[in-house]
């Protein structure tokens, strides 16, 4: 379990670290990204602070996972959710950059191993 937790902190931190970029920053940060408007960039520095809170949501469950795993599972979903809707942008506005496409799989997969895992570990330890 501690191997999860500081997996758990880790993206954490790393969610942390992209948001402060954004919104430090801004379009400028984005990879493949390009110029936007002021209110695009408005836009996307706000979301970014939604981002931050993520990440902090994110360090603070994994310090006491039995308690807030409910908390991790949602969490994922929404990442999983945020995979589905890049899907969608595809779909309605082409191909994202490279990095993006590469995003894709992980924003769907992560979740689910964030799910697995510490019940994996459950079953292990009983």
């Amino acid at each position: 379990m501690r191997v999860f937790r500081g997996w758990l902190v880790l993206f954490g931190v790393v969610m942390i670290a992209i948001a402060v970029a954004h919104l430090l920053f801004g379009q400028a940060t984005y990879i493949g990204g390009g110029a936007v408007n002021s209110t695009m960039d408005s836009d996307l520095r706000f979301f970014n602070v939604l981002f931050l809170a993520y990440g902090l949501a994110f360090v603070w469950a994994a310090r006491d996972i039995p308690g807030r795993g409910r908390v991790v599972d949602l969490l994922g979903l929404l990442f999983f959710a945020g995979g589905v809707v890049r899907l969608l942008a595809w779909a309605v506005s082409g191909a994202p950059s490279w990095f993006y496409v590469v995003m894709i799989p992980v924003e769907l997969i992560v979740p689910v191993l964030n799910y697995g895992w510490p019940r994996a570990l459950a079953r292990g330890s009983s």
